[in-house]
């Protein structure tokens, strides 16, 4: 009888079967163990035994032995030490499951969940791009490091060979995608400490800017209506002046030789100060100054216009 040697190149199970038992034609067969189908080679090597029909004695199958490299690409069992095939799950010699070089690591998972879960790393860590890219675009909404938090847990009660079974191939690219992720976090935190201060304080100085220019126009109105009716306007129709968005410019009539301008802006910090005394523009605290107003005139001088003040 003539038996065939066959042995799966993905697992690296083998087994000796009858040529006869193989029908015409067939060019591939699948591995009872993996379930993978591959490509069968009725070229290889044949082992016969002979069967003593009159002997009393009970048969015995005697067959030369097998070489114990396997064709192809190789590598060690960690367990034993015998040599399997490099794509190899499970050891034949010993029945040990073998990690592959793309194995999951615990370590690298919880590692990849816990800082970056909510950004999708151990989806992608996983396999699952789909979800990644998912947990990525919604990640400003926080609901993705919620679920990273709790699978965290998940993952910190199994253990490394459960959750090898449960993501049997991992991405090794997503621990660049770790490091990059990593990297960009931390130079996105570090331009945004200062750029933000920055930009804070670009646009406080804007709107001072405003006040303090509505100021010095409107005192330029005032001192032409001097020149022209040798007295500082008194009533609300002698001076009208034009303010920015936001800003609350105040002339106090102090009569007809004396008067005072007030401006700040509602997004500013400072308030602006100018008398027909000082040619010098006085700077204060903007809610200082605003409790003065309150004060002094009323509420309803707090909005942000011009106010003629008799």
């Amino acid at each position: 009888m003539s038996l065939l040697a066959i042995t799966c190149p993905h697992c690296g199970f083998s087994k000796n079967i009858e040529r006869e038992r193989i029908p015409a034609g067939v060019s591939s067969i699948k591995c009872p163990k993996c379930q993978q189908a591959f490509a069968l080679d009725l070229a290889g090597e044949t082992d016969t035994f002979e069967i003593e029909p009159e002997s009393s004695a009970p048969a015995v199958a005697t067959a030369a032995p097998q070489s114990a490299a396997p064709a192809g690409p190789f590598k060690f069992c960690a367990s034993c030490g015998q040599q399997i095939l490099e794509k190899a799950e499970i050891c034949p010699a010993c029945g040990v499951r073998v990690k592959s070089a793309n194995a999951l690591s615990k370590v690298a998972l919880l590692l990849i969940t816990f800082f970056l879960g909510g950004m999708g790393g151990h989806k992608f860590y996983q396999k699952k791009y789909g979800q990644g890219a998912l947990y990525f675009l919604f990640f400003w909404t926080y609901l993705p490091s919620l679920a990273a938090l709790v699978e965290f847990i998940i993952y910190c009660t199994k253990s490394e060979d459960e959750l090898q079974r449960q993501y049997p191939q991992v991405s090794s690219g997503a621990l660049v995608f770790v490091a990059v992720g990593f990297f960009a976090i931390f130079m996105i935190g570090i331009l945004a400490a200062i750029a933000i201060p920055q930009f804070v304080a670009y646009r406080e100085k804007a709107f001072n800017a405003a006040a303090r220019s509505d100021l010095q126009n409107c005192r330029t109105q005032v001192e032409a209506y001097f020149a022209d009716n040798s007295s500082y306007p008194t009533e609300t129709g002698q001076l009208h002046c034009a303010t920015a968005d936001k800003v609350a410019l105040y002339y106090l009539a102090v009569g007809p030789d004396a008067y005072q301008l007030i401006s700040f802006h509602d997004q500013g910090k400072k308030a602006f100060l100018q008398d027909s005394d000082s040619p010098e523009m006085a700077e204060n605290s903007k809610t200082e100054i605003e409790q003065q107003i309150k004060a002094n005139i009323g509420v309803d001088a707090l909005a942000l216009t011009f106010h003629f003040v008799e």
